[in-house]
């Protein structure tokens, strides 16, 4: 089972832990690509074309202007402490045991619009860029159609067969990945709260619970379609009436 998480706007270099492993993006070079595009923006460029504050946008300038492909330690971070969003927070990064790591690097993938996909351990520096910013770059309108073949490709030459995929990524980053090519099964997952009989989305909570299910697996080491309608963390449990085979869905 492999698992796709969306990344969070919040980010920090600071962390409990000292991890020394760490790998490089695998698309790098095609990131330097969009960087070298955006580094050449003003801040009120960004800030227009992100929709973001004035504060954001300088803060954002900035980083664009020492980012590097291959950052030292002092400026960057593994990729799963990076970010620091409801969906992290219910993954609860730094207290996953070490014997989990490799299950976590099997398992793991976050979806990004600067690196494409990023592995668990790839060493990052601080950015912001969603993957529906404009990106006139050749034929690309967007970073969906600068990265949706690549990323989906690489789901179909890196995961076995048997495998699946479960998407606790946003509706906005999943959206990249080319279902009509993918090769292997991907199963969407929804919670629900019942406020007087009515079903209900609320987004912090469905943020926070994708960071559990995503913890629960990793500390079950998952990996199989029945061991994730399993969970019941936070008195979630799965409604069978609700779900579809490629569609699951966890009330409470």
């Amino acid at each position: 089972m492999k698992i796709l998480l969306s990344p969070a706007k919040l980010m920090d270099l600071k962390t409990n832990l000292s991890i020394e492993k760490s790998t490089t993006p695998l698309f790098i070079d095609k990131t330097q690509k969009i960087q070298d595009k955006f580094k050449k923006l003003s801040p009120l460029q960004i800030k227009d074309l992100m929709n973001i504050s004035d504060k954001l946008a300088q803060e954002n300038w900035e980083r664009n202007q020492i980012w590097s492909p291959r950052p030292s330690v002092e400026e960057s971070i593994q990729a799963f402490l990076a970010f620091k969003g409801e969906v992290f927070r219910g993954l609860n990064t730094e207290s996953i045991s070490v014997e989990k790591y490799n299950y976590v690097e099997n398992s793991l993938f976050i979806l990004s619009g600067l690196y494409g996909i990023l592995r668990p351990f790839d060493r990052i520096m601080p950015y912001r860029m969603e993957m529906g910013i404009d990106f006139s770059k050749g034929k690309n309108k967007n970073l969906y159609q600068f990265w949706s073949k690549i990323i989906t490709e690489y789901l179909n030459y890196n995961i076995d067969s048997e495998d699946f995929i479960l998407n606790l990524a946003s509706k906005e980053y999943v959206k990249v990945v080319d279902r009509k090519i993918l090769k292997n099964k991907i199963i969407d997952i929804e919670f629900k709260e019942n406020r007087n009989g009515k079903l209900m989305n609320i987004m912090t909570y469905f943020k926070n619970a994708r960071g559990k299910m995503a913890r629960y697996c990793i500390d079950n080491e998952i990996h199989t379609v029945e061991d994730v309608k399993k969970f019941t963390i936070d008195n979630y449990s799965f409604s069978q009436a609700l779900s579809t085979e490629n569609n699951f869905v966890f009330i409470r």
